[in-house]
């Protein structure tokens, strides 16, 4: 059977597999666009299929058909999602050329400035992106805001926690990969100095990905407790990891476990998590600062005060966030909050359902999708849909 045809849609290039930032934004990007008549060829970037099986056997299906759909390229929007450093526009003939990318800090990495300008339009999820890559140097003109979406259908209350050994009467869920940029020693250093090992308390710890190539996320956790904060890991308070991915299905059952969901990252572009956490309504405590203040505020949620900007130095542990600044979580400040969270659950289970109500009402994906349309609409010269319109 020959591929279908069509004269003029989105050719997308970007990850759809294994489960990044990147990749589950853009998985719910496509699925919901063919739903607006707006024909999608996808070219997967990285993983060509679900090789971790992490996905359901029919999301599967969709996206493999996708990939056989055929727009013609001089008719059509060429949209890359991935880091700008890989956009390459003149390496695709197209209509229109739309990057799609986010950076975590105060500024932008070296060389990000021309390959955003090489492109037609760049697409970032929050204001804070676009104040930090038009400082940057990327064109005003050709930066949008086109924020993200969480799936309130797959996301929410009810589900059946994951029975994770060692639990307690409170549990804190944290869900981020093993790197400085997402204040672990911030979290361990205000978990470990406001708790005793004798409380009903534990801190359950999510992590995906080590970007250390030979150590292991129980070890690095180890040696941080005992080295750096001089306390030995049986005296410290309860903490579980779970390490390696987990499949999309697994993940309510996971925010389920938790009493409350804390992250002091130093700085995001979004911040997907926390919209998981409170679209399953359990409360959250994150960082005033970067693309999580769009959807976060002191209604919805618990937000730690920040001492400043501080240097991420040179020896950093990735090198693209060298010389850059980011933010300082209080410590202190945190303790507070995470023993507010266990000593009143009402107050955090208000803000909570705050917050699942804002997801529910402002932020599912079938509120923010005809956002993405419309866009797309307007650089194929289309005219809008009356949901489209209606939605305005």
């Amino acid at each position: 059977m020959s591929p279908e045809a069509h004269e003029s849609g989105v050719f997308f290039h970007g990850p759809v597999y294994g489960g990044t930032g990147y990749a589950d934004e853009n998985l719910h990007v496509v699925l919901a666009l063919t739903g607006h008549a707006i024909p999608v060829q996808l070219e997967p970037r990285g993983l060509k299929s679900d090789v971790g099986n992490l996905l359901p056997p029919q999301i599967q299906a969709q996206l493999d058909a996708l990939t056989r759909v055929r727009v013609d390229p001089r008719r059509s929007v060429y949209f890359v999602s991935a880091p700008a450093h890989s956009f390459q526009p003149e390496l695709y003939s197209a209509r229109r050329k739309v990057g799609r990318t986010t950076f975590e800090t105060d500024r932008i990495p070296d060389g990000w400035r021309a390959r955003c300008n090489s492109m037609d339009e760049v697409w970032v999820p929050s204001r804070f992106n676009l104040e930090t890559f038009a400082r940057g140097g990327v064109a005003e003109h050709k930066l949008r805001v086109l924020q993200e979406g969480i799936d309130t259908e797959h996301f929410r209350p009810g589900g059946e926690p994951l029975n994770i050994p060692g639990a307690r009467g409170f549990n804190f869920l944290s869900v981020f990969d093993w790197q400085m940029r997402k204040g672990y020693d911030v979290l361990l250093r205000a978990y470990c100095s406001e708790f005793r090992p004798d409380e009903d308390v534990a801190l359950i710890l999510k992590i995906s990905t080590v970007n250390h190539p030979y150590a292991q996320v129980a070890d690095l956790m180890s040696y941080f407790i005992e080295k750096m904060l001089g306390t030995k890991l049986e005296q410290s308070p309860q903490i579980l990891l779970l390490t390696g991915m987990m499949p999309h299905a697994r993940f309510p059952r996971l925010y389920a476990t938790a009493n409350a969901f804390v992250l002091p990252t130093r700085g995001e572009g979004w911040g997907r998590p926390y919209m998981e956490a409170l679209a399953c309504g359990c409360p959250v405590i994150a960082t005033r600062w970067s693309g999580q203040m769009d959807f976060l505020n002191d209604d919805n949620a618990d937000l730690i005060d920040v001492e400043g900007l501080q240097s991420t130095g040179t020896d950093i542990d990735l090198e693209i966030f060298a010389g850059h600044r980011w933010a300082t979580p209080s410590v202190e400040h945190l303790r507070k909050l995470m023993r507010r969270a266990v000593s009143e659950p009402d107050l955090a289970r208000r803000k909570a359902a705050r917050g699942l109500a804002d997801m529910r009402e402002k932020w599912d994906w079938r509120h923010v999708v005809p956002t993405w349309a419309r866009e797309f609409e307007r650089l194929l010269d289309r005219p809008q849909s009356q949901e489209n319109i209606h939605s305005n």
